[in-house]
Order: C-alpha cells, then structure tokens, then sequence
C-alpha cells in the first residue's frame, strides 16, 4: 500500500540512511545525443545487464554510421513503423529483438524534432528548462515520469529517478511504500540536507542496492 509523505521521525531516518551509504563508484552522466535517447527507450524494465550489451553492441557495429539525429531519423524512415520494420531497426542497433523500444524512439524522435532539440548540447539546455506535467506529460507515449526523470538526469540535473532501486530503499528504511512524487520530493530534500548532490544520492542508492542483490 502507497503511505503518504514521511512524518518527520521518519524523514530523519531516511537521512541518516543517505548519510551511511557509500560514496558513488560512477555517476550517470551522458555526453552523447543518439546514446541518451538509446538509453532512454532501453533502461527501464530491463536489466542493467542487457541494457549494457545492447548498448555495447551500438557502439561496436551501428555507431560508425549512425552517430547523430539526421543519421538516426534517416535509419528510422528507412523501415515501416511495423513490427517487423522495427524489428529490423531494433537489431542493427542493439543485436536484441526489442521493436516495441524502437517504437518509442520513434516516438521519443518525433518529439524533439518539433522542439529543435537535436543536438546534445540543445538537449542538456532543454533538460535545464522542461517541466515534466506542463512539457513532457502524455506527449511521449509509453515515457512516464521515472523515464523523464532518468533522462534529464543524465545531463546533470539535479534530482532522482524513481525507479525499483529507489522504491526498494525506502521502503527498506521506511517498512512502506510511496508515490514516484514523494520518492523524489524525499530524496532531493534528504540530498540538501546531507550535502550530496542529488542525482549522486540516486547513483549511491543504485550501487548498493544493486551490491545487496548480488
């Protein structure tokens, strides 16, 4: 069952737990265009095992050709929008059958496209000015809040993606679950409060949640 916000007793505790994690081995940020919208539409219901092959496998044989927006929407319009022209698309870029991803990139293309967001450089500004309900909300079908949030991430914004990792944390600490809203609202305030960056308190939790489930 979904609680409400932490009482205070219970907020001092999360922070005590952010302030005993470990500091972060890496950090999530993306300097690349086509990679961040790779991402976007692999790392979610996936594991981090296969999202890293899938992405091995970009680099070493669809890179070389497909290194940009143009590159990439010229690949996209080369296939039907099917299921087996997405397909096609979905193996050369990461040797795995997922054509409902490749859908989403399709849609995730479109997008920016109308916003003239096509560089990495256009894409780090417009993750600095986004604002999820009044920019995002319902304009990507099948990208909810933890996906927006994974993505702006990656360009350095300060917050917290709530996904599994984070959930299984609080709840962990709390003996309750909570909304994606009050997970971030939680762990952004626990962040100030602690003095770590926020999107690195996200980068703790996932390394060692992910170090207990081994």
């Amino acid at each position: 069952m979904v609680q409400p916000q932490p009482t205070a007793s219970e907020f001092q505790r999360l922070v005590t737990e952010c302030r005993r994690l470990p500091p972060a081995q890496g950090n999530y940020l993306v300097h690349d265009y086509v990679e961040n919208l790779l991402l976007t539409v692999l790392d979610f219901q996936m594991t981090g095992t296969t999202v890293g092959r899938a992405m091995d496998y970009y680099w070493r044989h669809a890179r070389i050709k497909i290194s940009d927006f143009a590159a990439l929407k010229k690949l996209l319009a080369s296939c039907p929008d099917t299921k087996e022209g997405n397909l096609q698309i979905a193996q050369y870029l990461w040797g795995y059958n997922y054509w409902n991803r490749v859908e989403l990139l399709r849609r995730l293309v479109t997008y920016f496209e109308i916003r003239g967001v096509t560089t990495q450089e256009q894409l780090q500004e417009w993750a600095t000015k986004v604002d999820f309900e009044k920019d995002f909300e319902g304009k990507v079908k099948g990208a909810g809040f933890a996906i927006f949030k994974w993505l702006v991430m990656r360009q350095g914004v300060e917050t917290i993606k709530p996904d599994m990792w984070i959930h299984r944390f609080i709840y962990d600490v709390l003996g309750y679950s909570v909304s994606d809203a009050i997970a971030v609202e939680s762990l952004e305030k626990a962040a100030r409060e602690t003095g770590i960056k926020v999107y690195e308190l996200d980068w703790r939790i996932w390394e060692y949640q992910r170090s207990r489930n081994k």
